[in-house]
């Protein structure tokens, strides 16, 4: 029989959470990281500083901070670690129950949270994907509609837009994804994984080529879009919404209506979706 939600809520952390996230030290380069990250198919990692967890390494973090006046003159392979990682870390024990961890990160607006044992060292972490397979089991999920846990999209780009004024944008709105529209077709979207991949490629590029690039700021949303996005209706249950960010591994799942984006399930929807029927 499978478990209700206050069943799983009051389990040990340790039981939703997964290994996939890389856990290493804070001094390995940013260009090492980000490669580690990649091979695991998520969006950060865990630093460390002897055994014991430090900071998060995310994309958002280090889209903050890259293409800035301080490095845009840099190459990634010479940055490390600890010059983006986002610390002091909020973590939980193992043994803690996964709504200790759920709350934490409500509260915070993150989407991950590093388990660690007594000593600190990092045990494995709750990210969207364990957080879609959860809702994807749970038989209440099958009967919530995905129109009452989305977010609403406020915002649309063109294949136009230039990629610094999409990072803006993702900050402003606080997403981590952005429609894309063409003469009024929704086309695909952009978010942090495009962006941060664009804008690593120009920087890979710009180091020891004789050739002139185009200036960052002049590159657009048509060298970043992701066409195939995970896509379900309003009307879908949000345990399919869950089985389609898993199926995609990908960071949200646009809402489409008649054609036309309305929103998106990420992980904090997940989160927040599971707190609520606490």
């Amino acid at each position: 029989m499978a478990r209700g939600v206050s069943q799983l809520l009051s389990s040990p952390v340790e039981e939703a959470a997964g290994k996939e996230v890389p856990v290493l030290d804070k001094d390995f380069s940013l260009a090492e990281i980000l490669k580690a990250i990649e091979k695991a198919k998520v969006d950060r990692a865990f630093l460390t500083e002897g055994n014991a967890i430090r900071g998060v390494l995310t994309f958002r973090d280090v889209l903050d901070k890259i293409a800035t006046v301080r490095t845009k003159q840099a190459y990634i392979g010479g940055l490390h670690g600890s010059s983006f990682m986002n610390e002091p870390v909020k973590y939980v024990q193992a043994g803690e129950e996964l709504s200790r961890a759920l709350e934490i990160m409500a509260n915070g607006m993150f989407t991950s949270i590093p388990v660690v044992d007594s000593q600190g060292s990092v045990e494995g972490g709750i990210t969207r994907f364990e957080l879609a397979k959860l809702v994807k089991d749970l038989e209440v999920s099958q009967d919530a509609s995905v129109r009452d846990v989305m977010r609403t999209f406020l915002v649309s780009v063109n294949l136009q837009t230039r990629i610094l004024h999409v990072r803006q944008l993702l900050y402003e709105y606080d997403i981590s994804v952005i429609p894309v529209m063409d003469e009024g077709r929704f086309i695909g979207v952009v978010g942090l994984d495009e962006l941060l991949a664009v804008i690593k490629s120009f920087y890979n590029l710009a180091r020891g080529e004789p050739r002139r690039h185009t200036p960052l700021k002049y590159v657009i949303v048509a060298d970043a879009i992701r066409m195939r996005p995970p896509v379900v209706t309003p009307d879908a249950s949000l345990a399919e919404a869950a089985e389609k960010m898993l199926e995609k591994r990908y960071r949200a799942v646009i809402v489409v209506d008649n054609e036309k984006p309305v929103g998106f399930i990420s992980g904090i929807e997940l989160v927040n979706f599971l707190l609520a029927r606490k």
